[in-house]
């Protein structure tokens, strides 16, 4: 159980270096929708043949399809919303910010979801102790976000950065969604490869659909070939978000999505920090100040209160 839970400490982190390299890749392409499609397609394509070495079909039965609700099969049209909001954010706000929003929108609708037992999932009413620890959370992200700043900036077109910043826990709302379902799909499935490998398939299908009738130019991909010979990391975000979901809907089952969720998050929160104070992955160097380390202690002080006490 050791062991499974630090799995879950690596996707986290993978999770915030999807996030960077995938804002390099967008900066070469020039679309977030470009590069959310291409992120897509690595993931779906490496994923399609991790199931087909497990020696499972990647297709559906149309019995599959029929008999079971038709929620299951939202979970790569929520990844692509998350992943290219998240793209939209990282250079507005940082990695930090990108990071820490999302992760209150989570923990909301985790809550939400255990409460009325959503998607399937075992019901887990709210308590005092989750309740308290809501409101750690809620005071560890001002803190570590900065929100009550009077010096806070505007972003480039004009708008105040809470708009972006509303935007972020609006995109973790649905990433816990996604976790959830994706982790029921893999139940259903009786293959959590199989299930991840339908949600990436399917965010890859809406990406390319929605690059086409959005006439993306798609000159930039000779740009990032062309980068890729010397930053050739910038095609691993597909790759990174692929375990992610993998793990997601492995773990789930094993330890809950509770668990999965919280241990991700210290992962992905601890090396946010890291790329934002080093500016790693060719990103801005914005070194994390003795308030955004107080904040974040203490947005996962509430994490774990509401999911372990």
């Amino acid at each position: 159980m050791f062991l499974l839970a630090l799995i879950p400490v690596l996707m986290g982190s993978g999770l915030a270096m999807q996030t960077a390299v995938n804002s390099k890749l967008r900066s070469y392409v020039g679309s977030p929708y470009l590069a959310s499609a291409v992120s897509f397609t690595v993931g779906a394509v490496f994923l399609i043949v991790l199931t087909l070495l497990s020696g499972v079909n990647p297709l559906v039965s149309f019995s599959t399809v029929t008999s079971n609700p038709w929620w299951i099969w939202l979970g790569g049209l929520l990844g692509v919303i998350g992943l290219t909001v998240n793209l939209l954010l990282f250079p507005k706000l940082g990695s930090i910010q990108t990071a820490v929003l999302p992760i209150f929108g989570q923990i909301i609708m985790g809550i939400i979801i255990d409460q009325f037992g959503l998607f399937s999932s075992p019901q887990s009413n709210l308590t005092v102790i989750k309740a308290v620890g809501l409101v750690l959370v809620a005071v560890g992200m001002v803190i570590a976000t900065g929100m009550l700043s009077h010096h806070q900036k505007t972003t480039t077109t004009g708008r105040p950065n809470i708009l972006w910043q509303l935007l972020g826990i609006g995109a973790g709302l649905l990433m816990a969604t996604q976790t959830a379902i994706n982790g029921h799909l893999g139940v259903v499935l009786g293959s959590s490869v199989h299930a991840a490998m339908i949600s990436f398939t399917v965010g890859a299908l809406i990406l390319i659909v929605l690059v086409v009738v959005l006439r993306v130019p798609l000159t930039g991909l000779v740009k990032a070939q062309q980068a890729g010979q010397s930053y050739w990391w910038i095609w691993l975000g597909g790759f990174l978000g692929a375990l992610y979901v993998f793990g997601s809907a492995w773990l789930v089952p094993q330890i809950g999505t509770g668990q999965v969720v919280v241990i991700a998050l210290f992962g992905q929160l601890f090396f946010s920090a890291l790329i934002d104070h080093f500016g790693l992955f060719e990103s801005l160097v914005n070194k994390v100040a003795v308030a955004r380390i107080i904040g974040l202690i203490t947005m996962f002080l509430g994490v774990l209160s509401i999911h372990f006490l």
